[in-house]
């Protein structure tokens, strides 16, 4: 009874101020109307607005994908794939990537420096044990990408991995406006490897299936497993930043008829890149990314990463080395990259960290491997990530909690301000 003359009281209200209902009305159909703007054209506001994807587990915020399991080291050489973003042993931050997949190895850069070759040979070692390299991909022709390729030099005899692997297939930048010696150094090596039985391609002639050159290679006889190149504008326009001539692969992983993983890399891609990227591939969302240009300001942004929406990032970098006089905000990995890519997951992972106290670097997470296992003998499959040093996500390093902040990860101005002691 009660509802029924709150009903006609509303009814007579609203009856004796039509121009106060139909107010109402409008209102609510500007709300829906900007709601529906927002979520098309700033999801990721959206979310944060309203709270979706998030969960409850009294993390603090984020939170939004589950942790991927443990796993250890001696799993990974019989994983059906791994993929390894091996930590440079010097104070930089580079890429260097190493994909493997049974006896097939794709090296993905080779960064930072000449004279970290070496620890990239030792750590191959361990995993390429036939000496074969089948897949090098050379992003990009910054020193922090190709170094490694080269390496160091003893009597006039490079140490570099293009010097010291057979290589079967080098895929590599279409367009570089570089001219610095390591450049030059880079495109001697090349040769060499190429004079030593190594296919030479760009990345526009593997999107164009041209002169040998294959769009997507796959890395297992059963052709589960597969390397694609995507199609990136700036493979064959200019630009004014050398990063967005980067090759770009997606790796996408069949797991059964109705399930696919996909794992991405974009290299040192800027925003005008990735907006061309997103505009000129079918991205799916994805299991993994390897965060552009070591966590800058200008890469990851959110026109990518509302559309690949990755569960695992990592950044290969060196948190917190001020390398090259950026302001507090943009040192690697920056405040921005951190805003962007918190509202999709708290699974953040980095390789190293400044040592500033002693003037060198030291392990953040270390080499960071995640690798994939299928069902057996009563064990779980699925994806497992090792780490040699730990498996600490971002959020709760000492680094972040005192350099930066998220909303999104629960962690305010005010919580920093405290965690400093100020």
């Amino acid at each position: 009874m009660a509802s029924k003359r709150s009903s006609r009281k509303a009814q007579s209200f609203f009856k004796r101020h039509p121009k106060l209902l139909a107010a109402l009305i409008i209102i609510l159909i500007i709300i829906i109307v900007a709601a529906i703007a927002l979520y098309f054209l700033r999801p990721d506001i959206f979310r944060n607005l309203f709270n979706f994807d998030h969960d409850d587990g009294g993390g603090g915020g984020g939170g939004y994908t589950d942790e991927v399991p443990e796993g250890n080291m001696a799993e990974i050489t019989s994983a059906d794939l791994s993929i390894h973003f091996i930590a440079p042993e010097v104070r930089a931050s580079g890429d260097c990537t190493l994909i493997k997949v049974g006896d097939t190895e794709v090296l993905i850069d080779a960064g930072p420096t000449q004279g970290n070759a070496q620890a990239i040979k030792d750590y191959l070692d361990t995993y390429c044990t036939d000496g074969v390299l089948e897949y090098v991909i050379a992003t990009h022709a910054d020193t922090d990408h190709i170094a490694g390729f080269v390496g160091t030099s003893s009597n006039g005899n490079y140490n570099g991995i293009l010097y010291s692997y057979e290589v079967g297939t080098i895929i590599q930048f279409a367009l570089t406006d570089k001219t610095t010696q390591i450049y030059n150094r880079y495109l001697t090596a090349v040769e060499y490897a190429e004079d030593n039985g190594a296919e030479v391609y760009t990345a526009l002639q593997c999107w164009n299936n041209s002169d040998g050159a294959q769009r997507t290679y796959y890395l297992d006889e059963e052709q589960t497993i597969s390397l694609n190149i995507l199609y990136n504008y700036y493979y064959e326009h200019d630009s004014s930043d050398e990063n967005n001539y980067s090759v770009c692969m997606l790796l996408s992983q069949e797991i059964s008829g109705s399930e696919t993983k996909h794992y991405l890399f974009t290299g040192d891609l800027e925003e005008e890149g990735e907006e061309y990227l997103v505009q000129n591939n079918d991205l799916p969302e994805v299991e993994l990314y390897k965060a552009g240009h070591h966590g800058s300001k200008t890469s990851s942004n959110t026109c990518l990463m509302e559309v690949i929406r990755p569960k695992n990032v990592v950044v290969c970098c060196c948190a917190g080395y001020n390398e090259y006089g950026a302001s507090e905000e943009n040192i690697f990995p920056t405040q921005a990259f951190i805003d962007r890519v918190s509202t999709y997951t708290t699974n953040v992972y980095v390789t190293i960290m400044d040592d500033e106290e002693n003037d060198t670097y030291k392990q953040m997470n270390g080499d960071i491997v995640f690798y994939y296992t299928s069902a057996a003998d009563g064990e779980e499959g699925g994806l497992k990530l090792y780490c040699s040093n730990n498996t600490t996500v971002l959020k709760d390093t000492d680094w972040f909690k005192a350099n930066r902040t998220s909303s999104a990860w629960g962690w305010t101005e005010a919580d920093r301000a405290a965690f400093n002691g100020k």
